[in-house]
């Protein structure tokens, strides 16, 4: 069903009560604000400013895994709900999610997907060549840039009319480039140097996560799930790179070392998701 909002973006996707899985997300996002809120006011003797923050940052790091999860495996709702509660467990814990990097995520994956069922108009590859700005300058994530503008590169290999994308691919890439050169000349961040850093376990967690991933982006089976805007099925090669930009971005944040794979869990906890979403006993989509 077309929505006015549709003519502005091909990238918001409005989070429509009619649904049943979309309500319970409406549910459970302020349950979350307050379990996570707590957990940093009772384990973490955070304060009431310092809980009120740690509540909201759940709520949207719940809710960005949540949608993220819905872009890499539309056919499967329990894929995006597995998402979801992984990262309220790291939330949990007191990893504190990087929201900017979550966002570019989300946003760059949907001009790969098209899940609305239209091309990113200009002011949807505005949107994420800011928040790969804001990842870069903001989060500290220097190869968010490239990543982001590798998803514009693939949406214009995907539709070969897509060529303003180079332009903001640019601009993206230049974010990543100025932010190396900020460094002072420390060139280690362009290396696989940061990687050795990471604690050998998250590592090995980490890879064999991204060999799940691949392999299940490559047995990606026929897509059902159609586009918001016009009911047109979705194309199982955008779904397919959809998972791919995910595991990019997840990679990525390992050149930020231990903090930045910590930081990023939420989208580790996607991947997680599409993966146990796989395995899981097939439901109608509601």
């Amino acid at each position: 069903m077309s929505k006015p909002i549709y003519r502005l973006s091909s990238i918001a996707r409005p989070l429509e009560p009619q649904y049943p899985t979309n309500r319970a997300v409406l549910i459970l996002l302020p349950l979350i604000a307050l379990a996570t809120g707590a957990a940093a006011f009772v384990l973490r003797d955070a304060g009431l400013a310092g809980a009120a923050s740690a509540g909201l940052a759940g709520l949207l790091a719940a809710f960005l895994a949540w949608a993220l999860g819905r872009e890499v495996d539309p056919d499967r709702n329990e894929a995006a709900f597995i998402a979801m509660a992984l990262t309220v467990a790291a939330l949990i814990l007191g990893y504190a999610p990087a929201l900017w990097v979550l966002a570019l995520a989300l946003m760059a994956t949907r001009i790969v997907v098209r899940t609305v069922g239209q091309a990113a108009k200009l002011t949807d590859l505005a949107i994420v060549t800011v928040l790969a700005g804001m990842a870069v300058f903001l989060d500290g994530y220097w190869a968010m840039g490239l990543v982001a503008a590798f998803a514009m590169a693939l949406d214009l290999l995907y539709d070969r009319k897509r060529t303003l994308n180079l332009v903001f691919a640019a601009f993206a890439t230049s974010f990543s480039m100025f932010a190396v050169v900020q460094r002072g000349g420390e060139w280690g961040a362009l290396t696989l140097e940061p990687l050795g850093l990471v604690n050998p376990a998250w590592s090995l967690a980490a890879l064999i996560l991204t060999a799940l991933s691949a392999i299940f982006i490559l047995t990606c089976p026929a897509i059902t799930s159609v586009c918001d805007a016009n009911g047109a099925p979705l194309e199982r090669r955008r779904v397919r790179g959809g998972a791919v930009m995910v595991v990019l971005f997840a990679t990525a944040a390992m050149f930020e070392a231990q903090a930045g794979l910590l930081a990023t869990l939420p989208v580790w906890a996607v991947l997680a998701g599409m993966v146990a979403g796989r395995v899981w006993p097939r439901r109608k989509r509601a």
